[in-house]
């Protein structure tokens, strides 16, 4: 087996990347099930450690304990990084503060299950680590095969935790976020969700249009309720087919009509789940994460989608694609309500579903790809997963 490790040095801030490449040079098969993206050794224990525990409403909130002989282990098992745990951690050390002391940040560019923490022996050296979850994991290398774990972004401090934050923030605007709207002023938006909520017909969000355009708004969303059958949280998710009782002239002709009004039109989609009434789950019920034989965890009434599998994430392209283009469309609330409770992959055998966790995220990130290279003017916006999935 051969472990490529990659490291990108950059000359203007105090960054180092990392992750870790690894091949089966074998003829054998090589079962993987452990990767973590960076590991890294300290001389000594005397530091504290800093996390951003939170929920949902109130995420990343600063926790500080001091290192301890053992572990130190902070994670996600739940699909995605999650509102509860964050994947970043700091070492800083005693009396460290906002403008004053050494601080080594760690963080991982990935939105999946993570592993990150310190480990400290009995001579009081201290070894921290960030990477992906090994729980549920379990990756089988074929001979020829490689797999590429996430980057682990490593930022070194003197001058405590602000010059530590803005040497993140240097970096995530300039070298990892992209597009049009990298420097550009977002736009002042108003969304329908607290004025109408699902009781909603055209002239309603007109009307909505007309007033923002009177306030100063740029830009109006179209939020949940606007396909299928969609007139509670209890059902349709996953058919992306417009709702004509409420909008009879269909999306296009009402985006035409919004930005008439003066304002430009954004629309909310929730891709990666599907309601167990609707016409996709009666279609495809193997195209959700469900244990056959087993009752299905129901969360905001929904199951999550299946986006390890191709055939999901075709389909997901193909039904936005043709509603983004057929309108003028400039703006995604891109929706993630729940995380995962079964994970199990209908059609695939058992070696594959220790795959499973990792593939949704790399079908996550495939579907943005592919949207984000279609329609370059869109601004998309993650709405419970810009806490949920960091």
């Amino acid at each position: 087996m051969k472990v490529i490790l990659m490291y990108t040095v950059y000359k203007e801030l105090d960054v180092i990347t990392r992750s870790v490449k690894i091949r089966n040079e074998s003829a054998e098969r090589i079962r993987l099930e452990k990767a973590v993206s960076a590991s890294v050794d300290f001389e000594t224990s005397d530091y504290e450690l800093l996390d951003l525990p939170g929920a949902w409403g109130r995420e990343r909130h600063i926790e500080k304990t001091k290192l301890r002989s053992g572990i130190q282990e902070l994670q996600s098992r739940r699909g995605a990084s999650s509102h509860q745990m964050n994947p970043f951690f700091a070492l800083a050390e005693p009396g460290a503060g906002e403008d004053r002391g050494k601080v080594y940040g760690f963080a991982l560019v990935y939105s999946g299950n993570f592993t990150a923490g310190a480990e400290v022996d009995q001579i009081f050296q201290t070894r921290a680590w960030i990477g992906l979850n090994g729980y549920d994991f379990s990756w089988l290398l074929e001979s020829g095969e490689t797999f590429q774990t996430p980057e682990a972004v490593m930022v070194y401090s003197s001058e405590g935790f602000g010059k530590m934050s803005r040497t993140f923030h240097q970096l995530f605007r300039t070298r990892l976020v992209r597009g049009r709207y990298r420097d550009e002023v977002r736009p002042i938006l108003a969304n329908n969700w607290e004025a109408t909520y699902f009781d909603f017909d055209e002239e309603k969000i007109l009307g909505l249009a007309r007033t923002a355009k009177e306030l100063g708004i740029e830009l109006l969303v179209l939020d949940d309720g606007w396909f299928g059958k969609r007139n509670s949280d209890t059902c349709s998710l996953g058919d992306w087919y417009v709702n004509k009782e409420k909008l009879p002239d269909g999306i296009a002709a009402l985006a035409q009509k919004v930005n008439e009004a003066g304002v430009k039109f954004g629309l909310w989609f929730e891709p990666e789940m599907v309601s167990p009434d609707s016409d996709l789950y009666r279609a495809h019920p193997d195209w959700a994460l469900v244990i056959p034989g087993r009752q299905p965890i129901r969360s905001r009434s929904q199951l999550v989608l299946d986006m390890s599998r191709e055939d999901v994430t075709d389909y997901l392209t193909e039904r936005i694609c043709d509603i983004v283009e057929k309108a003028d469309i400039q703006y995604i609330k891109w929706d993630m309500n729940r995380t995962f409770s079964e994970v199990f992959s209908n059609g695939n055998d058992r070696e594959y579903q220790g795959k499973v966790c990792h593939k949704y995220i790399l079908g996550v990130y495939e579907l943005y790809e592919r949207l984000t290279s279609r329609f370059p003017h869109v601004l998309f916006e993650s709405c419970a997963s810009g806490g949920a999935r960091f």
